[in-house]
């Protein structure tokens, strides 16, 4: 697909008209054991080589389950111009180094990266195999892999659709792969792992990636980032970029996601059209910030001031997932939960407009 046909193709037909986002309120800035997920909910069985990931991978589409019946009534469920987005925060697959070896991990918990496509292919047949996720997207966080040929870190995201009426020909899922290199040597960044779990302070974003946050789908134009390249601009220096490339008529984002450990919605990071909507699930929360949850952050963005303006909190709810290792982790060794925080699932109360 040439970049214009990438850019505009389709603009101004997209199949929905309107957005239900749900996000999961996980902390994930430590890293917390996999715990011994079973399938709950009536989601299937995941079958993954490594025990570690499929718990974690379990206890996602168990969520992805629970948030579907949970929301069942909710206004624009059944809507088939309504896309569903289920957003999860950033490292939500992320080893403990207690549960790494030496061999496989680069100091931040990391799989080795061919795992990346078999969670990516497990997940697809999972909510791809039953219409109950039909206009559906997931954002399912992102992977840390360690790279064997060359030093880095490979932190994955993985975007999948659930069934449509009408399938386009585009990919229905895609892994958005951010290198990024060590700023220390692999000896040094490892001792850091425990003490230290910010990736930005850590490593820095390969400055080759460019245009690959960006997926034309159902008629519109996504963009999906992770926290450092959210706080990097890349999506927005991804379509000045194309504005220059293509000219200055290149119209915004229909939408951008974003997946963050520690990184809240930037003004100058806005790369959607104007009455555009930006989302973000974070997974922030240190034993420092032990008062403070996970944020969810929903907003349109006002292209004449530069600012995006947050739904009303009222708009939103809040509902918390049942306790045990099939829908919860076991945060910070308990003291999460000893503090009343909650892990659970956010959400409009009803099916919102995609263009303001």
């Amino acid at each position: 697909m040439d970049l214009d046909t990438l850019v505009r193709g389709g603009a101004g037909r997209g199949d929905y008209s309107h957005l239900l986002p749900f996000a999961w309120m996980l902390p994930t800035y430590y890293a917390a054991p996999a715990g011994k997920a079973i399938p709950s909910c009536g989601a299937p069985l995941l079958q993954l080589p490594d025990p570690d990931l499929q718990a974690r991978a379990q206890r996602l589409l168990n969520v992805l389950y629970w948030t579907a019946q949970r929301h069942a009534n909710l206004d624009g469920m059944v809507d088939e111009q309504t896309l569903k987005v289920f957003l999860a925060p950033e490292f939500l697959f992320r080893k403990g180094t207690q549960a790494a070896t030496a061999a496989t991990d680069a100091g931040f918990g990391a799989y080795p990266e061919s795992l990346r496509h078999e969670l990516a292919g497990a997940l697809y047949s999972a909510i791809n195999g039953t219409p109950l996720f039909k206009n559906w997207l997931l954002v399912a966080g992102s992977l840390c892999a360690s790279l064997t040929q060359r030093r880095g870190l490979l932190n994955t995201t993985f975007v999948l659709r659930g069934q449509r009426a009408q399938m386009d020909a585009s990919p229905p899922y895609v892994l958005l792969e951010k290198l990024y290199r060590p700023r220390l040597d692999d000896a040094a960044a490892a001792r850091l792992a425990d003490a230290d779990q910010s990736l930005a302070s850590r490593y820095a974003l390969d400055p080759e990636q460019s245009l690959d946050n960006l997926i034309r789908w159902d008629g519109m134009m996504l963009g999906v980032e992770l926290g450092l390249d959210h706080g990097q601009q890349t999506l927005r220096n991804d379509m000045n970029y194309l504005g220059r490339v293509l000219g200055p008529e290149v119209p915004g984002l229909d939408l951008q996601l974003i997946a963050s450990c520690g990184t809240s919605i930037i003004d100058p990071s806005c790369a959607v059209k104007d009455g555009g909507l930006v989302v973000l699930a974070d997974g922030h929360h240190t034993a420092s910030q032990a008062s403070i949850e996970p944020r969810f952050q929903i907003g349109r963005y006002d292209a004449q001031r530069g600012v995006l303006v947050p739904l009303p909190s009222s708009d939103i709810v809040f509902s918390e997932l049942p306790r045990g290792d099939d829908s919860q982790i076991d945060y910070m060794r308990g003291r999460y939960a000893q503090l009343g925080r909650r892990q659970g699932v956010w959400s409009c109360k009803a099916k919102i407009p995609l263009q303001g």
